[in-house]
């Protein structure tokens, strides 16, 4: 059996200079290599893992003109047994031709195999007194103020506005932004990184018992994704203040 996962840089959605699988980036190469492995050993049994964005269709090719039989599924960890969101996606390989394995693989995975985890996100984390929590706190703070200072905020944001603005539309979830009350305006750079020091909430405000000193080092995409998760709860009538 081989279990891989080829490099998947090329195929990331963040990625500004996406290449294809057949091309010589590092996926592609991974990738190539991979399967010339695949043809000299030609293992039973192939599994692989990879990012949503990956050109799985062409992949799955691959496999068949290998003669191979091959499928592929998203799957999604909170489905799986732990409360956590991780989607990517896997494909299943059987050296044989017209194989029903693969479909019956799939149909195990969409179906008969989901089970939410018995244990809650709570269960998995720390006290709050713990000190790895004050230390690993700290850290992360740290570090979002040195995203801030390397100016990558507002080019996270331009790759990323259209994207949120869509799912806001769609979703029929208005414009407004009750958790962080960011407002984009006119603001450089170089005056909100001012400001994120100088002000205690910066420009974005989080609310009294939130995380402030860690939200104000955040990016625009971040901020916006917390509005819209906010947002999202509230057509279900959640409040997620009073949740994990």
């Amino acid at each position: 059996m081989l279990i891989a996962g080829t490099s998947c840089v090329d195929y990331s959605n963040l990625n500004t200079q996406k290449q294809d699988i057949d091309a010589n980036g590092e996926s592609g190469r991974t990738f190539r290599g991979m399967m010339d492995w695949v043809t000299n050993h030609r293992p039973p049994l192939v599994i692989l893992e990879n990012v949503c964005s990956a050109p799985w269709e062409r992949v799955k090719s691959h496999f068949e003109r290998n003669g191979y039989s091959a499928t592929f599924t998203r799957v999604d960890t909170k489905f799986y047994y732990i409360p956590h969101t991780r989607t990517r996606v896997y494909l299943v390989a059987v050296d044989k031709r017209n194989s029903n394995i693969p479909e019956d693989w799939k149909e195990l995975i969409s179906n008969k195999l989901k089970r939410p985890a018995s244990s809650t996100l709570d269960a998995f984390l720390l006290s709050s007194d713990d000190p790895r929590i004050h230390q690993a706190r700290q850290k992360l703070v740290q570090e979002s103020y040195g995203a801030l200072d390397r100016k990558t905020g507002r080019t996270d944001w331009s790759r990323c506005e259209s994207r949120h603005q869509r799912a806001r539309l769609e979703e029929a979830l208005g414009n407004k932004r009750p958790l962080t009350s960011w407002d984009e305006g006119e603001l450089s750079l170089s005056l909100a990184v001012l400001l994120t020091s100088l002000i205690p909430g910066g420009f974005c405000k989080l609310p009294d018992f939130a995380w402030n000193d860690w939200g104000v080092g955040q990016v625009e995409r971040v901020w916006d994704l917390m509005d819209i998760s906010l947002l999202r709860s509230a057509l279900k009538g959640t409040d997620p203040s009073y949740k994990t």
